[in-house]
């Protein structure tokens, strides 16, 4: 089982996906940052810790902090700040392809549960999910929050207690995927949203083979044998 991650680490993983996010997304001075809300919802983790991460950059330079204004990225100087963004964006000796493969084989191996279990109410509730997710990308806000509902359904979908212990796996792999790619924290591609909708329509047919195809089209594991 995979082990918890401590309040320390949660905290040092905020604070470098927020460094990157603001040195690699091209944000200048004056670009607003997403609420802590939102940042805690991408990053999957509390507010608090959120409020930590923020406190760090805030001292950094990197971020000023107006109330009832919002996040701002301030003026600062980076060649300064550019050195503190290490190389190697794994944390806790975890690696994002270990945790990718793991997450698909998971995925994957639970497919032919999840469409024989599925309840309707739950295909539903992926349909209203895909929505939220629609609109919150056509709003510019972070659609990380719907990724991952909409994945943690489909495992509590197999009504399996050991797949469903799993689902930390699934948001790990998550936070780890925002740290490499801080730009999810504003959006996911569009695309996202045709492949979820193939997913539900094969559940819906009662399909696992066409879920299956589906799963490893959104997944991108052109490796793995149909």
């Amino acid at each position: 089982m995979l082990e918890p991650l401590s309040r320390g680490s949660l905290t040092k993983l905020a604070i470098d996906t927020l460094r990157r996010f603001v040195l690699t997304e091209e944000l200048r001075t004056g670009d607003q940052l997403p609420s802590e809300r939102e940042l805690s919802e991408s990053l999957s983790v509390s507010r608090n810790i959120v409020r930590e991460a923020l406190s760090v950059l805030v001292a950094e330079g990197l971020i000023v902090k107006h109330p009832g204004r919002g996040i701002f990225v301030a003026e600062f100087e980076r060649a300064q700040v550019a050195p503190q963004v290490t190389v190697s964006v794994d944390y806790n000796g975890r690696s994002l392809s270990a945790l990718s493969e793991a997450r698909a084989s998971m995925e994957l191996g639970a497919i032919g549960l999840i469409a024989r279990r599925i309840t309707e109410a739950q295909l539903t509730q992926l349909e209203v999910i895909n929505r939220a997710f629609e609109e919150n990308l056509r709003l510019r806000r972070s659609t990380v929050k719907d990724d991952i509902t909409f994945h943690k359904l489909l495992i509590e979908s197999t009504q399996n207690p050991v797949l469903i212990g799993m689902l930390p796996l699934l948001i790990e792999h998550f936070r780890l995927s925002v740290l490499h790619r801080p730009a999810t924290i504003f959006n996911n591609p569009e695309r996202i949203i045709g492949e979820h909708q193939r997913i539900i329509a094969a559940l819906r047919a009662r399909n696992p083979a066409a879920a299956r195809l589906a799963l490893i089209a959104h997944l991108h594991l052109p490796d793995i044998e149909s």
